[in-house]
């Protein structure tokens, strides 16, 4: 049952999950995590990443925080993406703990989220976002999104969560799967 304050339910809260768009591979002979993180994204990562924008802008979402992976190509995404609904301006982060994170570790970042953070991006990386979609879809998956699922969660993918509690408060059985965007 959602909280009740002054006789209303408190606010839907929503959070999307996205992994960055399609990049390039580090440059022949070029190893290790500083080649990684400064992988730039593709022509058409550009252009998948503005299709997301423009998802995103239709679906309404506003969001208050993103964090972000300090990797160039999640950067980069970010900027293809564009503006969001009503031009908002969101407080961006950029986490270093998002490059590579485990799935526990992008969970635990959001116990750091304000109160008054209602909507946020994460913008990461797999294996760990496709591991903790999976998670939470697990608990409830709405018809129809099995099959997505199934196909993991290759560059430009989206999950929509919500959740009626706080997300710094929310434990994984309030987080709920509502949509899921497989580039």
């Amino acid at each position: 049952m959602p909280d009740m304050q002054a006789g209303r339910p408190a606010p839907v809260r929503e959070m999307v999950l996205m992994r960055h768009a399609q990049a390039a591979p580090a440059p022949f002979g070029e190893m290790g995590m500083q080649a990684d993180l400064a992988r730039p994204l593709t022509a058409h990562g550009r252009q998948t990443a503005a299709s997301c924008g423009a998802l995103l802008r239709a679906r309404h979402f506003a969001p208050d925080l993103v964090m972000v992976s300090p990797a160039v190509r999640t950067r980069q995404t970010l900027a293809a993406i564009g503006s969001f609904y009503g031009d908002r301006q969101p407080d961006i982060r950029y986490v270093n703990a998002l490059y590579d994170a485990a799935p526990q570790t992008i969970r635990d970042l959001l116990y750091e989220v304000p109160d008054k953070a209602s909507n946020i991006m994460i913008l990461a990386h797999n294996p760990g976002l496709q591991a903790l979609v999976a998670h939470w879809a697990a608990r409830h998956c709405p018809p129809g999104l099995e099959n997505a699922l199934h196909q993991g969660f290759p560059p430009a993918s989206m999950a929509c969560f919500t959740a009626m509690r706080a997300w710094n408060q929310a434990g994984d059985g309030d987080i709920r799967l509502t949509d899921l965007s497989c580039q």
